[in-house]
């Protein structure tokens, strides 16, 4: 039996997001997600550590993101949940040291935050927001992207 490797993220955009074609014309949409986790060291000091990861939406998610990228609703500081497949990518860098990318392949986004709060999220209070489901290169979402046009904020 093969390995299931999944992974769920609450974070906020580190910047805006870039929509891409492949050589054959499959639309991605790829941002980074910043999750921070707060806690006390063992001498009681508040800690806050932050990793990074480099999302990737694919096929029907990739476009219901674009939507949502060109009417200003998922731009840099705003706070999503994610959960997709994980793929750690090693790589040197310019010192030619390896490295590690923490790369997931999204097969569903939810806006958080609500309509009240400074950084503009989208969505409602009470663990509202929008939500979308795709496979990696495809699948059934649960919105249809141009029912965003209609959104009343």
């Amino acid at each position: 039996m093969a390995g299931i490797s999944k992974v769920i993220l609450v974070g906020n955009l580190g910047r805006d997001p870039e929509t891409r074609y492949t050589p054959n014309g499959t639309m991605n949409v790829q941002f980074s997600l910043a999750v921070t986790r707060r806690f006390r060291d063992g001498g009681g000091q508040q800690q806050e550590r932050t990793n990074w990861f480099r999302v990737t939406a694919w096929g029907k998610l990739a476009e219901i993101a674009d939507g949502l990228v060109q009417n200003g609703y998922l731009t840099k500081g705003k706070q999503v949940y994610v959960e997709g497949r994980l793929d750690p990518r090693e790589y040197q860098d310019n010192e030619g040291k390896t490295r590690t990318s923490l790369d997931v392949n999204a097969n569903e986004l939810q806006l958080l935050g609500s309509r009240g709060d400074a950084d503009g999220g989208f969505g409602g209070g009470g663990g509202g927001g929008s939500r979308a489901q795709g496979g990696q290169r495809g699948g059934e979402p649960l919105d249809d992207p141009s029912s965003f046009d209609d959104v009343p904020f």
